[in-house]
């Protein structure tokens, strides 16, 4: 089976995969970039019964299984300035990590998240086709489930649009 390719994931991406139980199986169907916020952001989900449970990347990462990147504080300031208040203030530190290393390195690296943000601030820089959903990846590799709305294709095409008005509109952006 071909491996999903440069796929960028966000911590809620992180968590959602270790309470579905796929973890495992999409590390060795699918090519996996953590950034070091993430991985530090991804520490524990909590199952259907409500027990939480430690999540420990390093091994994946110590073993080759996934790469863990690691932008600059410079990097990362030049890329938040790039935005007007209302979108920065929704950015965490793991999104725009991820983001910020992704749109540098440009095709075939897609960011997985289900944070709306995230799929705005690619709508504002004209590079929609760099977001996907858990839902897509996850019917790429054979591994589909029914998944909360957050995760799925209609999520990340109605915030697309919602970035897109908001490129119209002027917003997101900061003026220059």
């Amino acid at each position: 089976m071909k491996r999903f390719p440069c796929l960028v994931l966000d911590a809620n991406i992180v968590i959602q995969l270790f309470q579905l139980g796929l973890w495992d199986e999409v590390v060795e169907r699918c090519e996996l970039i953590l950034s070091e916020t993430v991985v530090g952001e991804a520490d524990f989900f909590v199952d259907s019964r409500g027990v939480e449970h430690a999540i420990d990347l390093r091994p994946d990462a110590d073993a080759g299984r996934i790469r863990v990147i690691a932008l600059t504080l410079a990097e990362i300031t030049a890329f938040r300035s790039q935005f007007d208040p209302l979108y920065v203030q929704k950015l965490d530190d793991g999104e725009t990590e991820s983001l910020a290393y992704c749109l540098r390195e440009g095709d075939p690296h897609r960011l997985c998240s289900s944070d709306a943000i995230v799929f705005k601030v690619l709508a504002v820089l004209d590079r929609s086709e760099q977001g996907v959903s858990i839902e897509e990846v996850l019917q790429a590799v054979g591994l589909a489930r029914p998944l909360s709305r957050q995760f799925t294709k209609s999520f990340r095409d109605d915030n697309r649009s919602r970035g897109l008005q908001d490129r119209l509109a002027g917003i997101g952006l900061r003026r220059r």
